[in-house]
């Protein structure tokens, strides 16, 4: 500590040495002025990486939880089929599917012409691409000619953003621009009616459908449908993932500040019981915000069965195996780069997190061994 012992003696009254006001007064001559910035500089950078943290898995949860992959094709057909499935088993929970293929086309307008990736889709553009839009919509359902781009393709096609509207030949296929959405990629979302039974596509997002979903339930409903059996099933694991890493670093404090509240007890018995009691309080309002993050498959239904969490084990190992196998798409590498970062951010949080429980650590043993020594004389 930066004040001496000598020091902590001199300024200290011998009848202030014990009682609530030597405390005070021990806690005053305790400070450490430089540990004191430290400490507010570590404490600024971790609530910054905890925002980025939330920020970012925020980010991620937007992307679809289910997403099957084909190595052939699905025919326009099978695909129209599989719709009809759903309609008669919509009393069943069954699964809405969302068709798309991706694929690079030639665009060209009045004024120029490049080739760009394009994503043809018949469905939900959203679960297609999430983005957000800075000029007009996405495609509907039944629109069999309109399109959205991407900023970064409508400066090269137009030299701007403000092109709703505005006709481009995809392939020799005239097209409207409904929407132009955020994105440095040069991408297209083409939309394809219900009904057209002409195109194939490569991947199938799922939405609704039963609640908690497992691998089981989508590829019985792949194959009942008629799709066929997944080469891939994409389940979100890496988003629940990327929310208990934003949580690791706050979860270490609290651990923390738990143990040192319960060594303390001996000290101020009345005190320390209150502030567990607090906390025990609002850990269990917090718990069910904690546990929603998660799919029903990650949460035991008795906690302590053990070969649950081994089977949990096997199936989130399952889960994170199929996204570093499946040949990426472009909204793979976005998906890809926002679970990097995570990583990354929850790697720095979770280090400061740590370095601030060492800091104050070593900052109340220092002072604790310095009163210790005057008490003691």
């Amino acid at each position: 500590m930066a004040v001496s012992l000598m020091h902590f003696e001199k300024t200290l009254p011998a009848e202030m040495a014990s009682g609530r006001a030597g405390a005070v007064l021990r806690w005053r001559y305790g400070i450490n002025k430089k540990q004191m910035l430290v400490d507010a500089l570590l404490w600024c950078a971790l609530a910054v990486f905890l925002v980025l943290g939330v920020v970012n898995a925020g980010a991620l949860r937007v992307y679809p939880h289910i997403s099957l992959r084909y190595d052939k094709p699905v025919s326009g057909q099978a695909a129209y089929q599989a719709r009809q499935y759903s309609i008669e088993h919509s009393e069943d929970d069954s699964f809405w599917p969302t068709f798309w293929h991706e694929a690079q086309a030639g665009f060209e307008n009045e004024y120029n012409s490049t080739s760009a990736s394009c994503i043809l889709f018949s469905g939900d553009a959203t679960l297609v691409w999430p983005a957000q839009y800075l000029i007009g919509v996405a495609p509907g359902v039944t629109d069999g000619v309109g399109c959205a781009v991407s900023a970064s393709l409508a400066w090269e096609l137009w030299g701007g953003v403000d092109v709703v509207g505005k006709s481009v030949e995809v392939d020799d296929e005239t097209r409207i621009v409904r929407g132009v959405f955020e994105g440095e990629n040069q991408l297209a979302l083409l939309s394809i009616r219900d009904e057209d039974t002409s195109r194939s596509f490569t991947a199938v997002e799922l939405s609704l459908g039963p609640d908690d979903p497992t691998r089981d339930d989508v590829r019985s409903f792949a194959t009942s449908a008629g799709l066929g059996s997944p080469n891939n099933i994409l389940i979100g694991t890496p988003v629940s993932l990327s929310f208990a890493l934003a949580a690791a670093p706050i979860i270490i404090i609290a651990i923390y500040v738990l143990a040192l509240c319960i060594a303390r007890l001996k000290v101020r018995p009345a005190a320390m019981w209150g502030i567990l009691l607090f906390a025990f309080i609002v850990f269990a309002f917090t718990l069910p915000g904690l546990l929603d993050m998660l799919p029903g498959w990650m949460i035991p239904t008795r906690w302590s069965d053990f070969s649950f969490w081994g089977g949990l084990t096997s199936q989130v190992g399952d889960n994170l195996r199929e996204y570093l196998i499946v040949a990426p798409k472009l909204r793979d590498v976005e998906y890809k780069v926002l679970l990097l970062k995570q990583i990354c951010i929850a790697f720095f949080s979770t280090g400061l997190a740590l370095s601030v429980c060492l800091t104050r650590r070593s900052a109340v043993t220092g002072v604790d061994y310095q009163i210790n020594r005057v008490e003691s004389r």
